[in-house]
């Protein structure tokens, strides 16, 4: 169950990268206005994109749900064209990559977030999870129906997931053990929080299910109310 206390201010939470570094190389514009941006890999400093993806540079964005470096074991995570789960002392690489088959055709889901655990790794995408092993490397991949957009998906415990569904007030459990999904709620009372716009992750501390969220409400004429929360 989410237990919510409000704060005052976000406490600004992030796990530093002490051996992986995305370099920015220079962006291009698109079709349609589209903006791609470059960068290298730099692992222990040394630039590893060569060797990684076999170009100069890759097509990537830097994206504070994306946590890039696991904090204590030798692994990363890029999103490179696909999501990609990196041995950072092998280089080999882990293809996370999950399609859901949208009108007779295989379509990619799009990527939401990256989270390490002390062993496992989470990828969050629209509508589905991939939780992958590191001392195995095997994957469970988790997949859900259409209506589901989420925002934000963590631990509980080693046999659950809490899923925050975007643009709304609801949340679910998915139990990795009976692969179901149970318990599903709106994270705060409506009469208390009138006229929800979304919840917004806004981070997470590495071995705990603590994290921080914001509350937008709408206050008329484009206009919302802020409140931070933090969840533990």
């Amino acid at each position: 169950m989410i237990q919510l206390k409000q704060i005052e201010s976000l406490s600004s939470i992030k796990n530093i990268n002490n051996r992986i570094q995305l370099k920015y190389k220079g962006w291009e514009e698109r079709s349609a206005g589209q903006m791609i941006v470059y960068h290298a890999v730099l692992i222990d400093e040394f630039d590893r994109t060569k060797e990684l993806f076999g170009e100069k540079e890759i097509q990537s964005s830097i994206d504070e749900k994306i946590e890039i470096e696991h904090p204590t074991k030798n692994f990363g995570f890029i999103s490179a064209r696909g999501s990609f789960l990196i041995n950072i002392s092998n280089y080999n690489k882990t293809n996370l990559d999950t399609y859901h088959r949208v009108d007779r055709t295989m379509v990619l889901d799009s990527l939401v977030g990256s989270f390490f655990y002390p062993d496992f790794h989470l990828l969050i995408n629209k509508r589905s999870l991939v939780v992958t092993d590191l001392a195995t490397l095997e994957k469970k991949r988790i997949k859900f129906d259409e209506h589901v957009d989420i925002e934000w998906a963590y631990f509980i415990n080693s046999e659950q997931i809490q899923i925050i569904q975007a643009f709304s007030n609801l949340c679910f459990v998915y139990d990795l053990k009976e692969e179901e999904i149970t318990n599903q709620r709106n994270i705060v009372n409506e009469n208390l929080y009138p006229n929800i716009f979304r919840w917004i992750y806004r981070g997470q501390k590495f071995n705990s299910n603590q994290l921080e969220m914001e509350l937008l409400q709408r206050n008329g004429n484009q206009h919302f109310i802020s409140t931070y929360f933090e969840i533990v």
